[in-house]
């Protein structure tokens, strides 16, 4: 690794220092883990200065350290990559070009945070991007007091990613629901195929009942009835389809254990892109997330406000009730812009 340009000057061009760091061997990977250059932009750079005399294992080091003011440095860009080494350009705090003050957008009803960019299990340096701690693999573990670890899934249009193994009800038609339980309706859908071809196939709609008495029929414009997604193990050979309306389209959890990937050994949910067969989940043409943030109050109050137990189905699965805890902290910062009701 090597450094350069950090002189300090009384008048003209602010310095833009460069750091080189090799690029033909795994030393850093090995020392920090695997990732992506490109997510050290934006990151600081503490450059500390102190006298030979005080550095550790010299005569006079000293414990805490002597050392001159500390200059901050934030990595700019990269202005060059080949096989022999990779070189950003670092730049002053104070020196960042199209950078807003403040930084921070703020809109009503919408979180600017990355989500689950401060994820628990997440090293330091990334949980520094985010101020927004749900785990990336849906766990959560605060969700009735007793520390019971829940798994808990909820797509971009607010709605709960339940076990494809939970017991439904078909909906008669009428009459009255069991709060909190889970019924279906049966629907005709639209359906990809991997030859490209599409065909109308028989299914269902699912749904959980929000209200026991006189509910009316299942709908999306219905109060009474909240709509759940499915989603299955991953199971290699097995074809996954997506529909007309993609919100249809299939989930599946699956494990990564690919050595090199920044998900290794994490179970994370997926939904299908594209008609998929042996085609194992990660982001591009054929998957994406499917677990992902609406950037809403109530995607964020489904997560951390989560009651587990929905339809008498209770345990690490990710079923839960219809309503929301309200004692539960949203994180902090994550809508600057929404008033506070007591």
């Amino acid at each position: 690794m090597k450094s350069e340009g950090f002189e300090v000057k009384a008048s003209g061009a602010i310095a833009r220092p460069k750091i080189s760091i090799a690029n033909v061997s795994n030393t850093l990977s090995n020392a920090v883990g695997g990732f992506d250059y490109h997510v050290l932009v934006g990151l600081r750079i503490i450059r500390r200065l102190t006298l030979k005399k005080y550095l550790y294992g010299e005569s006079g080091d000293a414990n805490p350290p002597v050392e001159l003011p500390r200059q901050v440095w934030i990595i700019d860009r990269i202005t060059s990559r080949d096989k022999m080494q990779v070189t950003f350009q670092c730049v002053a705090p104070f020196d960042i070009s199209e950078t807003k003050v403040p930084q921070r957008t703020i809109l009503p009803e919408r979180c600017p945070f990355l989500y689950a960019g401060a994820s628990p299990d997440l090293p330091e340096w990334k949980r520094d991007r985010s101020g927004c701690t749900w785990h990336q693999e849906g766990k959560y573990s605060n969700a009735d007091g007793t520390g019971t670890q829940y798994t808990v899934y909820v797509n971009p249009d607010d709605e709960y990613i339940i076990p494809s193994t939970t017991s439904f009800t078909t909906w008669p038609g009428s009459g009255n629901a069991t709060l909190d339980g889970y019924y279906k309706t049966a629907d005709t859908k639209t359906r990809f195929e991997a030859n490209g071809e599409t065909s109308s196939v028989s299914s269902f709609n699912y749904w959980q009942a929000a209200k026991a008495t006189a509910p009316g029929n299942p709908a999306d414009d219905n109060a009474n009835w909240n709509r759940v997604r499915l989603y299955s193990a991953y199971s290699h050979g097995t074809e996954y389809f997506t529909y007309l309306d993609d919100r249809d389209n299939d989930y599946v959890t699956f494990t990564d254990n690919v050595a090199t990937s920044h998900t290794n050994g994490k179970t994370l949910c997926w939904k299908a892109r594209s008609p998929s067969k042996s085609q194992p989940p990660a982001s591009g043409t054929y998957w994406e997330r499917g677990d992902n943030c609406s950037k809403r109050t109530q995607g964020c109050k489904m997560r951390f406000g989560f009651k587990p137990g929905g339809g008498g189905s209770s345990g690490t699965s990710a079923t839960g009730k219809t309503t929301t805890s309200t004692a539960k902290d949203l994180p902090f910062g994550g809508f600057p812009a929404s008033k506070t009701f007591s």
